[in-house]
């Protein structure tokens, strides 16, 4: 997923990969997201817009910080679905040249969950995906979002869940829950 050059960490626009049919899948593709993050949470332009994002807040309050970077992915950004069959998987460095060239980045849930994540994890917020299932304790996942939290002791982990209603999932019963740090 990245490419060494002069010791420098190069993002690759996209990760694309059959859509997983299992929980190993979906591990794998936990996997991928995690990587993408650890390794584009320090990347210049991550950590330029998560502090521009976070200038004029209050340094003591992270728990506004976190809410200031949920409101700006969520102005920034639109639901769009991966083709049929496929994960696409786009990092948060590609996401954020997308954002700021064309004002607006589409992407689905998984690379908000990365892009949350990243921009959290810049300004030294605690970050963990969450995916969920639906239709009983066997059905697949099919849903991942991002929670954040404050470093500081019994923070509160806050929803970063921002194409829930995009998918029409509001009504449907998570049966199945997983949590995976970022």
């Amino acid at each position: 997923m990245t490419n060494m050059a002069g010791g420098a960490m190069l993002p690759v626009m996209f990760f694309a990969s059959p859509l997983p049919q299992s929980d190993l899948g979906i591990l794998f593709t936990l996997w991928l997201m995690r990587g993408r993050v650890r390794a584009e949470k320090v990347h210049p332009l991550v950590r330029r817009v998560a502090t521009d994002i976070v200038r004029d807040l209050d340094p003591r309050d992270p728990v506004g910080h976190v809410h200031a970077i949920r409101d700006y992915v969520d102005q920034h950004s639109q639901f769009l679905r991966d083709p049929d069959g496929v994960e696409l998987l786009h990092g948060p460095v590609w996401q954020l040249r997308q954002l700021l060239t064309r004002g607006r980045v589409l992407v689905d849930c998984d690379d908000i969950a990365m892009l949350t994540a990243a921009l959290g994890g810049a300004i030294g917020l605690k970050a963990r995906f969450v995916v969920v299932g639906f239709g009983g304790p066997h059905a697949p996942y099919r849903h991942v979002w991002t929670e954040l939290r404050s470093p500081v002791p019994g923070a509160p982990w806050v929803d970063m869940d921002l194409t829930r209603a995009a998918q029409d999932l509001d009504t449907m019963p998570v049966t199945r829950r997983l949590i995976w740090g970022a």
